[in-house]
């Protein structure tokens, strides 16, 4: 069953990008780097992230490269910083959990607001195998960047929030608290 979700999830993505490169295939260039798109998928899906699992060091390390690369592409936190952190308990054990949200301003309807989400979080390392999860979620996140490179060449009439999802793998913790407390 997950195999299978990961591959509709994978299917998904390449539909919407396949879709969005038909949509701007003149202009894709100037819109959004294909080439740094698939350098970010290959950067976050990396063993340096050691599978992004909640609660370890690469998880972290992800947030910090999501957030890195939100302030290069102009994309703006929606408080002093792009973290809104949680905290959950699974199986007996509690975790903290860090969403990592960021927005692009509308230019006609700056307090309406269209999400855009993505998880970062994935399996992390489990008996000494990583589990890098590039089709579960990095993919979804480089989506993401890729919103952003293109919103902030042709702006968005709605402000855009981009919402990078953690602790989705321990049942959907960060959206559940992302639509609980929002921004």
């Amino acid at each position: 069953m997950r195999n299978f979700k990961s591959v509709i999830s994978l299917m998904l993505i390449f539909i919407f990008l396949k879709t969005f490169c038909i949509y701007s295939q003149s202009i894709s260039e100037t819109l959004y780097n294909k080439t740094e798109l698939l350098n970010r998928l290959e950067e976050l899906s990396s063993d340096t992230y050691e599978g992004r699992g909640i609660g370890e060091r690469g998880n972290t390390l992800a947030r910090t490269y999501i957030s890195e690369e939100f302030k290069k592409l102009n994309v703006f936190p929606l408080q002093k910083t792009y973290d809104q952190g949680f905290s959950f308990w699974s199986i007996g054990k509690e975790y903290q959990g860090t969403n990592v949200i960021g927005g692009v301003r509308g230019t006609d309807f700056p307090e309406k607001y269209i999400v855009i989400s993505a998880h970062f979080d994935h399996l992390g390392t489990k008996d000494g195998k990583i589990y890098n999860g590039a089709d579960d979620n990095a993919s979804g996140v480089c989506a993401l960047f890729a919103f952003a490179e293109y919103f902030f060449k042709k702006p968005p009439k709605h402000s855009v929030i981009l919402a990078a999802f953690d602790a989705e793998e321990t049942g959907l913790q960060g959206s559940k608290y992302f639509v609980k407390h929002p921004l």
